[in-house]
Formats: C-alpha cells, sequence, structure tokens
C-alpha cells in the first residue's frame, strides 16, 4: 500500500508478547511519530505537585523528571494478596486525591456446551486512593463484585464528582454489559448507573470496556467496545447516574478506544480501525466469542482529532502498524500541551507525537 511505504521501519523496536502474539516483522510508524524512550508503558497521571506517576503491581513511582529517574513507595503490604494488574485508571480529584481504579482476584472460565460462564468466573473491581501524591495509600474499597474483567477510565467534571468506566457479565444470557460508577466523596463510596446491554452471546459478546469524557454541553460521553464493526455512543444528561440516550458510533474493529480531551480543547481518539487501510476485510472470530463474526483488526494503530466535541471529525491516520501484531489498549498521556505519548497494553509499544503534525 502507498501509505505503508511512506511509514518508517523501526527494527529497534521491540515489542512485548505477554498479552499478544507473537511475530517477528518489524513495527513502521508514520513520519511525525517517534518511539518514545521510556522504561514504562503507562498509564500515566501527574499528581498534585505536578510529579509524573505510574503505578505497577504492588508499587507507586513518582518522578520530578519526566521519568528519566524514578522513586519507588509500596502501595500495598508485601504480605498483602493484593496487586495491580495492567487494566487499571488514575485520575487526580479536585480535592488533590489520587483516584486509582483497579481489577484484583480474577478467574474466568467458559462452558462450551452452554456457552455461558461458569459460576465460578468472576473479577473484582476495587478503588485505592492517595492523599499525598502517591506515597501512601488507604486500604482498597470494593466497588463490585461479578465479572468486571476491566477498568480503563475515569474521569473528574466539574463538579468535582467521579466517574469510572465499569462493565459486568450477565451469566445467564452469556454477554457482557456496561455501567458506570461515580462518586460524589472523593472515591470513598460508590453508585452504579443503569446498565448499557445491546444483545449478543459469546465470551466476547455485547458491549463493554468503555472510555468516558466530559462534552462541553455539559453530558458525559461514553464510548464502548462491540463487536458490530462500531462502537456505541452512550450519553447522560445527569453525570453519569443513567445513560439514556444510545446511538451508533465511528466504524472499528473489535477492540476498545482511548479518548482524551487535549490542553488546546480538541478531542484525540486513539483505535484500530474496522480494517487495515485501503483493505475491506479483515480477520474475524465468532462461535464461542461472538455470535456475529468481529473484526480482530489489531496490527493498526490509528488517530483521529475532534474540533467539535465529536460531532465531525479529521481522517484517520494511521500512526503505527506491525503483522501480527496486536497494537491495541491504548494509554493516551498529554506529557505538555501538544505532546502525546501514546503506549499500548498488548504488545506495549510505545510511541509519541505532537498534535500540531497531524490537525
Amino acid at each position: 500500500m502507498a501509505e505503508q511505504n511512506k511509514r518508517i521501519e523501526y527494527p529497534e523496536i521491540k515489542l512485548s508478547f505477554e498479552l499478544a502474539p507473537v511475530t517477528d516483522h518489524s513495527v513502521y510508524l508514520h513520519p511525525a511519530v517517534k518511539p518514545l524512550d521510556h522504561a514504562f508503558n503507562g498509564p500515566f497521571a501527574r499528581n498534585q505537585f505536578g510529579q509524573l506517576i505510574w503505578l505497577h503491581r504492588k508499587s507507586a513511582y513518582l518522578s520530578d523528571d519526566e521519568g528519566a529517574t524514578w522513586q519507588i513507595f509500596s502501595i500495598f503490604d508485601e504480605d498483602d494478596n493484593f496487586v495491580l494488574n495492567d487494566s487499571h485508571c488514575i485520575a487526580l480529584s479536585q480535592d488533590n486525591t489520587l483516584v486509582v481504579s483497579f481489577i484484583y482476584d480474577l478467574y474466568f472460565n467458559w462452558h462450551s456446551k452452554t456457552n455461558k460462564p461458569t459460576k465460578n468466573t468472576h473479577a473484582y473491581q476495587w478503588v485505592i486512593r492517595s492523599l499525598d501524591g502517591g506515597k501512601t495509600w488507604q486500604e482498597p474499597v470494593l466497588v463490585q463484585k461479578g465479572y468486571a474483567a476491566e477498568a480503563m477510565s475515569m474521569v473528574v467534571l466539574p463538579s468535582g464528582r467521579l466517574v469510572i468506566s465499569a462493565q459486568n457479565l450477565d451469566y445467564e444470557e452469556g454477554r457482557h454489559y456496561s455501567l458506570s460508577f461515580y462518586s460524589d466523596d472523593d472515591g470513598v463510596s460508590w453508585n452504579a448507573s443503569n446498565k448499557i446491554d445491546i444483545g449478543g452471546r459469546g465470551h466476547h459478546g455485547g458491549c463493554y470496556e468503555g472510555r468516558l469524557l466530559p462534552l462541553n454541553d455539559g453530558r458525559l460521553w461514553y464510548c464502548i467496545r462491540t463487536n458490530r464493526d462500531w462502537f456505541w455512543n452512550a450519553y447522560s444528561d445527569d453525570e453519569g447516574e443513567s445513560w439514556t440516550h444510545l446511538e451508533k458510533g465511528l466504524s472499528a474493529s473489535s477492540s476498545p478506544s482511548t479518548i482524551r480531551r487535549l490542553n488546546s480543547g480538541r478531542i484525540c481518539l486513539v483505535y484500530n480501525q474496522l480494517y487495515r487501510e485501503g483493505e475491506s476485510e479483515a480477520r474475524r472470530v465468532s462461535g464461542l466469542f461472538s455470535e456475529v463474526a468481529a473484526s480482530w483488526q489489531r496490527e493498526e494503530l490509528s488517530i483521529r482529532f475532534s474540533d467539535d466535541d465529536g460531532v465531525s471529525w479529521t481522517d484517520p491516520v494511521v500512526i503505527a502498524s506491525c503483522q501480527g501484531a496486536w497494537l491495541s489498549y491504548a494509554f493516551v498521556f498529554e506529557a505538555s500541551p501538544g505532546e502525546i505519548w501514546i503506549s499500548t497494553m498488548q504488545s506495549q509499544l510505545r510511541i509519541k507525537l505532537n498534535e500540531s503534525d497531524f490537525v
């Protein structure tokens, strides 16, 4: 493809195969995209002192020099069973509390004959808090039981309310549904929204792995993964207490989006397009996975921008590609105004770009 030929090969980029298939192929980057020379993968945030913070398993890492050096602090005691997995998110509240949503205590088993989860399938969603910028942490708070699976989006609303993305499993119907939880006391206690259920069947059926973003008109946007070749957009008029307006969103593969409000006011969307650029077919999975054949295009990672809160978007631009890789589950962090760090949970790609090169 002509566009592929314009990308630059980076054979020195080494991907991780812990959560993704092994591939011997090189990574190709858009000419305006560069490798991120960083030891850690994200998600990143800043505490109330402006320090960079990154969390991994039982430790919090704080940096005063944009990640060149780190101080390490314990989150959990060594004899405590709690650990943070890669599926977590972090936000700084208006009262300078660091709040982290994460999944712990996970077991998954799917019964092939009934096409349902076994009753002991579970994944619990928790929250932890730090009042001193990440040096010390309070005891974990249980948000929900069931099979929560993933927790990678949290927003702070102008009112101070915290809202976290959530999902769970309908054990009888054999599919995932989405919801959210909101807190008005800096993450001490949480309340559930209504369920968002679009039907489906299979261990990856339904709607799940959503991402949250406050809009300028006061609504809250929930961009949710589906297997139907597009995102599902849900909107809340009451700060995440209920999701009442649902509509079809942008076309996409069966992979989650990442949406961020940049310092410029623009929205940045990083995701996997439905097909590789210039193509009209993709490898699909179905059966116990999903009642519909879902696109599994994760070899190309793309970016788009919106100046009008998602009403219209720039054309998608492929920023990274690697044959056989899963460049998906992106973490997006604006390190300084217009400088965007992007890393992926799967394959652990780490890149950076400037907003001005794409708008």
